[in-house]
């Protein structure tokens, strides 16, 4: 008999959490940092959202830095309190240099030192969770959305990107590489990242990207388990850019001569509707065992990480930052619970066994409240082809 899948837990939408009661957040209009921005704003509002997750059974919490760039810092304004910054500054125990008094955006310095803050937030939801202990299958995630995620308007659901090198495997690795440097250059945060999530990539050339940024950057002495995740927008079940599943797998997975591709820990997809969410699962199983062979033992397979939206027919407008109902959804009448249809999903991938492991959570239009309930189906359950990692 084959060993029981193990199972982890990661958070939910953290936007759009923030928009609920009792935080009821209003996005500054204009910006591209969206979540991020509270790291200027309200580190606290974010602490008590990280905790919530945490709470409510999230063994893996990502940090706010999918909008963060260094760009959407230097075109936000700075806050009337933030406009006379002192030399250096502690934030939340982070060393923040400043830049010139007379600027009103945030410079790189001032950018690079607020996205680091993220880290402690999340590090900090978590050993309240289990009362300072560390443990080995929880952790912090480093969340670092799509370059397309950055931009205003954002077009990771489009992946329509400029300029032109943006558009190019060299583009977008430059680009990555020098936002990953940021945390990783700070060895005071970096130590708290367990993680790295390269999340919401709509373009097949991003996946090539990071592949080479972490072959260069994510070194063996200080290695960092990391995943790929695509989105899946489109009903024929492709990328934004046309790209197939076959495509997107085989440039996650396959290893060049050149060496120059790390393969990642765990490979999946998020922020894509749960009606999809079995079919692409399956064509990613399909896929992987094409690339590692089908006689790959278990142990070779990467983790499968899936976190689909809760968004159950709504629309997110990219350029106003407002959801909107599908009519033809809203004739459909109630739909399913998110955490049962989920759950459901996540047992029949368990049954096939073929993934190291399973780590599942939520995207956009879920809470605490539905991880809650999806930890609570799955541990009801008692499988026999999986198990919790943690109680």
């Amino acid at each position: 008999m084959s060993p029981k899948v193990p199972i982890r837990f990661l958070d939910a939408g953290l936007g759009t959490t923030l928009e609920l009661p009792p935080h009821n957040a209003k996005f500054r209009e204009g910006s591209s940092l969206w979540s991020s921005d509270f790291l200027i704003s309200s580190p606290d509002t974010l602490s008590g959202v990280h905790k919530a997750f945490a709470d409510a059974g999230a063994d893996v919490i990502l940090t706010a830095t999918y909008q963060a760039s260094l760009q959407g810092f230097a075109a936000t304004k700075k806050l009337p309190g933030d406009q006379d910054v002192l030399p250096t500054e502690q934030r939340h125990g982070v060393l923040r240099e400043s830049g010139p008094a007379s600027k009103d955006t945030y410079g790189p310095e001032e950018a690079a030192a607020l996205m680091r803050t993220a880290i402690p937030l999340a590090k900090e939801a978590l050993l309240s969770r289990q009362h300072g202990a560390e443990s080995a299958s929880k952790g912090v995630a480093l969340s670092l959305g799509a370059y397309g995620a950055t931009l205003q308007p954002s077009t990771e659901y489009s992946g329509k990107y400029q300029p032109q090198r943006m558009q190019t495997a060299q583009g977008l690795a430059d680009w990555h590489a020098e936002r990953f440097r940021i945390f990783q250059n700070d060895q005071a945060t970096w130590k708290d990242v367990d993680y790295v999530s390269f999340e919401t990539l709509p373009v097949l050339q991003e996946v090539k990207a990071v592949r080479q940024v972490m072959a260069k950057h994510n070194h063996f002495h200080d290695m960092r388990q990391w995943w790929i995740s695509c989105v899946f927008p489109n009903d024929d079940l492709t990328l934004p850019d046309g790209s197939s599943v076959s495509a997107v797998v085989e440039t996650m997975l396959h290893e060049p001569d050149s060496g120059q591709w790390q393969r990642p820990w765990g490979i999946g997809i998020n922020c894509t509707d749960i009606k999809k969410l079995n079919h692409l699962i399956l064509q990613y199983e399909m896929n992987v065992a094409r690339v590692l062979g089908s006689d790959a033992e278990r142990d070779m397979w990467p983790w499968l990480v899936t976190y689909p939206d809760g968004a159950q027919g709504a629309v997110y407008n990219t350029e106003t930052h407002t959801w909107g109902i599908d009519p033809e959804m809203k004739a459909k009448g109630p739909q399913r619970p998110w955490h049962e249809e989920l759950a459901e999903i996540i047992t029949k991938t368990a049954e096939r066994g073929r993934w190291q492991g399973i780590l599942v959570g939520g995207c956009c239009k879920t809470t605490p409240d539905d991880i809650k309930a999806l930890r609570a189906q799955l541990a009801s359950n008692a499988h026999g082809a999986y198990f919790l990692e943690t109680g």
